[in-house]
């Protein structure tokens, strides 16, 4: 499959830039990177695990609204994984981009924040909110497959990096 030239030229741009070399080839660029999006996905899947469990009645006399308080940790942790997968793909562009389990990966991931937007919204409409009883398994399948998605993005790639796409 012949890419577009200006596609290739991006991703050379984006692994060839500063942020790219740093996260690449620096002792700590890399792990450092792994290890925040890690930290970053788990706090941020834990708590939509929580929620799907409060769903399913674990912990019926928690008040919906306490679950507000977590909000923040909601947010930060999607921003540390953002900040944290940016910092990913700009090491291997190549990797991520020409890779379609990435794309699902980032398709889950925000499915699974719609469906807390959507929780937070009737939460904040409501002092007695009612859910459908899929929305908690279907948080649970979320959260669970983007989690194995990203593990697989180390596996399923085809090109590491672009000098590999110009060479094919």
């Amino acid at each position: 499959m012949e890419l577009p030239q200006l596609f290739i030229t991006v991703l050379t741009w984006i692994e060839q830039g500063a942020l790219g070399l740093w996260v690449r080839e620096s002792l700590w660029g890399f792990p450092l990177s792994l290890a925040l999006h890690a930290i970053g996905m788990g706090l941020l899947a834990g708590v939509h695990y929580v929620l799907a469990l409060r769903l399913l009645g674990v912990a019926p006399a928690l008040p919906w609204r306490a679950l507000l308080d977590w909000q923040w940790l909601v947010w930060g942790s999607a921003a540390l994984a953002l900040l944290s997968g940016v910092m990913l793909l700009c090491a291997y562009p190549a990797k991520a981009l020409t890779n379609p389990l990435f794309f699902a990966k980032l398709l889950l991931v925000g499915a699974g924040l719609g469906l807390f937007w959507v929780w937070r919204a009737r939460v904040l409409a409501s002092a007695t909110p009612v859910f459908p009883r899929w929305l908690a398994p279907l948080l649970l399948f979320t959260w669970s497959a983007a989690i194995v998605g990203g593990r697989f993005l180390a596996y399923t790639y085809q090109v590491l990096q672009v000098d590999q796409l110009v060479a094919a």
